[in-house]
Order: C-alpha cells, then structure tokens, then sequence
C-alpha cells in the first residue's frame, strides 16, 4: 500500500482535474464607505512595500531552495510549509507552488488594535493556475507583518467587493452577527463537515467545494487500500482559530479566513509494508512500518453572505500543504 495524501490539486483525479482547470474571476472593484472617520490601520503604499520585503525573503529562498533565507517577513508556518517543499522537489516531487508577487488588490482593515490582518489577491501565475490569496499578520505594535498563510482561489471562487484599501474593511470577532452564519458557526460546522464526512446534513450547509470534495475522495480511496491490508485511514481535522480572522465585505457579507491543522494516519497490519515515494521518504521521521501519519497546514477561506441572502456559505479559497511525516 502507498499511503499519500497529495496536496489539494492531486488528491484525486476528478479533483485534480477541477482544482486545475484556471478560471479566473476579476477581482471587484474596492467599494468606498460613507464614513468619514473610517481610515485604513494601512496606506497603499506600506501595503506595497510589506508585500515587496516579502516577496524579496521568498524569492531569496526559492533561488536557494533554503528555507533559511526567510527572515522577519515570513512567518513560521509558511516557513515550515515552504522548507518541506523544498525538500520534496530536491528528491523528484512537485516543485514549490508559484506565488506571484503581482498583486491585484490588498484588502487593508480598520482596527486600532491587534492582531492585525492585511490579505492580498495576486495575478494568476499562469493559465493553468488560480489567483493566490496571502494573508499577512501584525501581533502587536511595532512588530512586523509576516506573511502566515496563502491558497489558490478554486476554480470559479468570487470574491465579494471590499472597502478600498484607504479606508479598511471591519476585522471582526468571531460571534459577529448578521450573516447566514456566524464566523464560529461556520467554522465549527465547516469542520465538523471535514471530519465526518460528505454523507450526513452538515455537507448542506455549504455549498459544494473541491476542497472538501478532494479529501472526502481521497480518504475514500485509502481507507480502501488501507482495510484491504487490515488496517486503517482517518483524517482528523483542527480549526487553528487563534489564528484565523474575518473581514467584513462592502456588501454586508464577510470573509472567514480558516487556519487548519489536518492530521492524516494510515496504518496496515498483517506484514502487510507500507511504501512512500521519494519526496515523502525525504520528509519522513521515524522508520517506517506500519503506519504512517501526515500533517498539513491549510488555508481556507469561506465567503458568508449578509443574513437574509439565500446563497449559502461559500469556500472560494483553499490549499492542502504538507509539512511532515511521521510514523507515529
């Protein structure tokens, strides 16, 4: 059995073919608030240039192929995400995602306190890839932005129209009403969906995305290969939400922006081996046996609508990014 669980785009050939398939929807145009006392946290251009020091640590690091070249603008996630990918590309896996530095718009917020959020939409790299959402996060004052996550719009994902970048959108609290859910509504149901299933009243709620449909087909298919060794597939799926945020949009809606952590663990018995590829075996901790077990760190992003609005909540935004194996 080879128990690997590829990143979104390959998790299964149906998605696959979904999650790259281009489409690539302009982004709306800002949306100016009538509030005179609203202002951005940030201008335009310091937006620019934290997007530019960025983009100078990345590329610093994806010439070298060395996760040591990030320095203060990238945060510690991203540099794990990002030095695993290294690692799997130098042993013949898939090369690094391309993240465009050209960006299309920056979402700025409003908020005099912190933790502070700047989210950015890029260019689409190439005709066979999406837009990136990147968002960034200032812990406190005087601390830099660092670059803590990013996913590939899917494919015909819209974005709602945001208040301009001069005056911010509304960074708000989790239990933030007048939506079709709350934030902590959606993300805990949203959750409860990864984990249990595509078959039970929660895959309702949402409206249908390859990301989900990805992993539910995945794990299908090695939960299979893995019984027919008597053994096991379980993926356990943890909202990271001290790291999550929400924007309000300029169309009485907003956007969740959900960390998660996925676990995925697969184990034979009988003498039945499990086998990795060489990409994986360069990740690996441990001697491999019998089982194996594979931790993401993913970014999805759920478009509520204003309360009242029949349009269910929408993932517009995700990416699967592996980080480690393990054999326990």
């Amino acid at each position: 059995m080879t128990a690997r669980l590829r990143p979104l785009a390959a998790m299964a050939a149906g998605a696959a073919a979904l999650a790259l398939t281009a489409c690539s929807v302009p982004v709306p145009e800002p949306t100016a608030t009538p509030s005179p006392e609203a202002h951005s946290a940030l201008l335009q251009h310091q937006a620019e240039r934290i997007s530019r020091l960025t983009f100078e640590e990345v590329t610093a690091a994806d010439d070298a192929q060395d996760a040591g070249f990030f320095d203060a603008r990238v945060g510690e996630i991203v540099e794990e995400i990002r030095a695993a990918e290294y690692v799997v590309a130098a042993k013949g896996g898939a090369d690094p995602d391309v993240l465009p530095s050209e960006i299309q718009a920056f979402y700025t917020t409003d908020s005099d306190t912190w933790p502070r959020a700047l989210v950015a939409v890029t260019v689409a790299a190439d005709a066979t890839h999406t837009p990136v959402v990147l968002t960034w996060v200032q812990d406190g004052p005087g601390d830099p932005y660092e670059l803590r996550a990013w996913a590939h719009m899917v494919p015909g994902g819209v974005l709602s129209a945001m208040p301009e970048a001069s005056v911010g959108a509304a960074q708000l609290p989790l239990d933030a009403t007048g939506f079709t859910l709350t934030p902590a509504e959606a993300i805990d149901q949203y959750v409860a969906l990864l984990n249990e299933g595509g078959d039970g009243e929660l895959d309702a709620v949402f409206a249908p995305d390859p990301y989900r449909e990805g992993m539910f087909e995945a794990r299908t298919a090695l939960d299979k290969k893995a019984k027919a060794q008597k053994g096991e597939y379980t993926d356990t799926v943890t909202a990271r939400v001290e790291d999550s945020f929400v924007l309000a949009d300029a169309e009485g809606g907003a956007l969740v922006f959900l960390r998660l952590e996925v676990v995925s663990d697969a184990s034979v018995s009988g003498g039945a081996k499990l086998t990795l590829n060489a990409g994986d075996k360069a990740l690996l901790t441990g001697t491999l046996g019998s089982r194996v077990v594979y931790r993401y760190e993913d970014l999805v992003v759920i478009r509520l609508w204003a309360e009242g609005v029949e349009v269910l909540p929408t993932v517009i935004a995700a990416d699967h990014h592996l980080v480690g194996i393990a054999t326990s």
